[in-house]
């Protein structure tokens, strides 16, 4: 008898006829005469077994179609199982999950969309072109990667399949999807792509034509237009005669990712909906590991158990590659291999999210590994330590507050408890706070906004790094030691294969004030430092009726302390900022590259810079024959070198110039905002305590700056933790925030798997 296991209940395959059985009316035969030869009899009991036999395979086939009718209502209600190794897995629960949806169903706001970006133009006229992504082969293969639609086509028609294109005319506010023809025998293979009916029922778009006409459409209107926008120079059109009307064109490749991302910074209220889901699906999928969690054996199974959970809830992608690392993998911030043995382990760091409809989520859970015993007090401790750091940030998330003073409440909180465990010792926790020590176990941001994109406006931020993060190397002074090659990834390589210390200081040490990142940004002790010290800066900063009257805040006043920090000397230095340790001092700079200023001083940052191909003139003046000067007054030398210049060029602009570089500068600081929280914003909390070995050694222990404040012996029982995270997506309320990850965490994940 074999039996499927669905919540814990057997429903057995033979109880449905005994449940549903009627009887089938009885066949009135002649009366048989009392007396038959042989053969007569024979062919009677043939016939009436052949009637028997055709009788009960009706009754049986009648039987089994009404049990599978009436029963399909029960079904649809019961949650699905996954049996892996038979070990049951709960899923989410389809039926529910599908009539939940289907509450506020509606049509994708397109043309809202295509609204908000025109506004964020400024403009009242121009064509906006956008062309979707194709499908796409492996190098010497006929197979490809899973198709993934481009975000900002995405963003404006809400279409999810290849070869499309979208045309936005600003004046005439109409929003057009170009969609590609299936052929009949294209269908055969491959399947049918929405037909224009398709698209107008699901999108909220003006028009939908096949893409064959877009080529004519675009010549006739840019005729009379004039003005294209497109997000780079690669995806302008392609059609033939399009180079010949380029002359006569005005093309702007610049304004419009920065516009875009401007409208994706506060969500839609569709958006908001389909990251709630997005997050219901990845929560119910986080339950059901934490339930079966005793049973796994390997990091692999941890992983495999929650990609099925999302797929039978038909959340077939997940958003990012599924962290599951377990010891000291939970060190790693985005480890990736997922195949080592859970045994001896204390706790797995589950870090993953499922995508719906292109939205993402991002969920991160750190779950106990084997018997109760194996929990020991000290990851315990770190459990609760990280924990209490998510509290006290979202709490305090709310419209108007700044992300990067969340990111440093997340590091006091995380001090102080390391203060108790007697991780940290030798001074008091504001001492160790400003020194930046707490860096050490928390070396990542706090979050990120979410939406289309797990990490949103990653290229928006182009301005703030000139090269992707990368931690820094070790000095080699501090290290002896013969060292192995430092990897340096291939989007941060230059011709030679490395990254000059002057571009991993400005990585490194910019102030985390503008910007908001996640644990794909590091922040070291002078991040650290940088932001306490702006943030100073900022609360002692006099604030002016025009700032006073915005709704950003605190944020539309940044850039003046900036400027008021600059122009201080050393002796006026905000007594909240510690003095730099002299190994982390900018180094003199010499007289032949004078012009990129070190970034250790928020002032110095490159979204209010030139970068060094822009300043030529005037020569600086010669640095002095003897380094009398401190770090603080050289910055402040260059930075007044670098003004000037500022102030030359301005002066030699033509009118078009300095009305451009104002834009520039209106967009910089427009997207300054993105740090400053507003109503339907969606953002990660993210804190951890990390106790990765390798980092800790050679960037802490080794230097007698933090050294002297982080007890050795005490840090050894803490090694086999490995780390702690835990994540979840948070909408910003106009009262306050709302928290959309409903998968348990703290005290109630504990006393689910047995722990409490």
């Amino acid at each position: 008898m074999e039996a499927i296991d669905i919540d814990h209940d057997l429903v057995v395959v033979e109880e449905f006829d005994a449940l549903y059985h009627f009887s089938l009316p009885s066949i009135i035969l002649p009366i048989m005469p009392t007396s038959m030869d042989p053969h007569t009899l024979r062919d009677h009991t043939l016939r009436d077994q052949l009637k028997c036999r055709t009788k009960g395979l009706l009754h049986s086939a009648v039987s089994a179609a009404v049990a599978v009718v009436l029963t399909i209502p029960f079904i649809s209600k019961l949650p699905l199982t996954d049996v892996v190794r038979r070990r049951s897995v709960e899923v989410n629960n389809v039926a529910e999950l599908e009539a939940k949806d289907g509450e506020g169903a509606k049509r994708y706001p397109a043309k809202q969309h295509a609204r908000k970006v025109a506004k964020e133009l400024g403009t009242d006229t121009g064509v906006i072109y956008l062309p979707g992504q194709l499908e796409s082969t492996w190098e010497d293969s006929d197979q490809g990667p899973p198709f993934r639609q481009r975000r900002y086509f995405y963003y404006l028609t809400g279409a999810d399949f290849p070869g499309c294109s979208v045309t936005y005319d600003i004046a005439a506010d109409k929003l057009t999807l170009w969609v590609p023809f299936t052929p009949p025998a294209t269908i055969l293979w491959f399947g049918n792509t929405p037909s224009p009916e398709n698209c107008m029922e699901r999108s909220d778009v003006h028009d939908v034509k096949y893409v064959g006409e877009l080529a004519g459409y675009l010549s006739a209107r840019l005729a009379t237009v004039k003005t294209l926008y497109a997000l780079r120079p690669s995806q302008l059109p392609k059609f033939e005669g399009f180079e010949q009307m380029r002359a006569g064109l005005k093309i702007d490749v610049s304004s419009l990712q920065p516009a875009m991302d401007e409208a994706r910074l506060v969500k839609s209220e569709y958006e908001v909906a389909m990251i709630r889901r997005a997050n219901d699906i990845s929560s119910i999928a986080h339950r059901g590991v934490a339930k079966h969690m005793s049973s796994f054996k390997n990091e692999c199974e941890v992983e495999a158990a929650f990609v099925a959970a999302c797929t039978a809830a038909n959340a077939k992608t997940q958003a990012y590659p599924v962290i599951a690392g377990s010891g000291p993998n939970a060190s790693t911030l985005h480890y990736g291999s997922n195949n080592e043995s859970l045994a001896g382990r204390q706790l797995v760091v589950l870090d993953a999210g499922a995508e719906w409809s292109c939205y993402a989520s991002e969920v991160t859970r750190t779950l106990p590994v084997g018997p109760r015993s194996r929990f020991t007090s000290e990851a315990r401790a770190v459990y609760e330590l990280v924990h209490r750091m998510q509290d006290e940030c979202i709490k305090r998330i709310k419209p108007g507050v700044v992300f990067r003073d969340l990111q440093l409440q997340a590091t006091l909180v995380a001090v102080k408890g390391l203060l108790e465990l007697g991780i940290l010792r030798g001074g008091t926790a504001e001492e160790i706070f400003k020194n930046g020590t707490g860096a050490a176990f928390f070396p990542h941001g706090l979050g990120h906004h979410v939406g289309l994109d797990v990490h949103e406006f990653v290229s928006s931020f182009s301005f703030l790094f000139s090269t992707p993060p990368i931690p820094f190397k070790p000095l080699p002074l501090l290290s002896p030691q013969p060292q192995p090659p430092v990897f340096i990834p291939v989007s941060c390589r230059r011709n030679n294969n490395t990254v000059s210390s002057s571009v991993l200081s400005r990585d490194l040490l910019r102030p985390a004030g503008e910007g908001m990142w996640g644990k794909r940004r590091p922040i070291g002790p002078q991040s650290v430092r940088a932001m306490i010290k702006q943030a100073a800066n900022e609360a002692a900063a006099p604030v002016s009726p025009s700032n006073s009257s915005s709704s950003s805040g605190a944020t539309s006043s940044q850039p003046q302390p900036q400027q008021a920090t600059a122009s201080k000397s050393a002796t006026q230095q905000d007594p909240a900022a510690p003095p730099l340790p002299p190994r982390s001092s900018p180094t003199p700079i010499p007289a032949a590259a004078p012009t990129t200023p070190q970034p250790s001083s928020p002032a110095s940052s490159s979204s209010s810079s030139p970068s060094r191909k822009d300043v030529r003139s005037p020569p600086p003046p010669q640095p002095l024959r003897h380094n009398t000067l401190s770090p603080q007054q050289q910055i402040d030398i260059q930075q007044r070198i670098q003004q000037n210049t500022q102030q030359q060029q301005q002066q030699q602009q033509s009118p078009q110039q300095q009305q451009k570089s104002s834009n520039s500068t209106s967009q910089r600081r427009r997207r300054a905002t993105h740090n400053t929280l507003q109503p339907n914003m969606i953002v990660t909390v993210e804190p951890g305590v990390y106790f990765c070995r390798p980092y800790i050694e050679a960037y802490f222990l080794r230097r007698e700056e933090h050294a002297r404040y982080i007890d050795p012996d005490v840090l050894e029982r803490f090694w086999a933790v490995g780390g702690v995270r835990v994540e979840d997506c948070v909408l910003v309320t106009d009262a306050g925030c709302e928290v959309l990850t409903t998968a348990p965490k703290g005290a109630d994940l504990l006393r689910m798997m047995g722990y409490a």
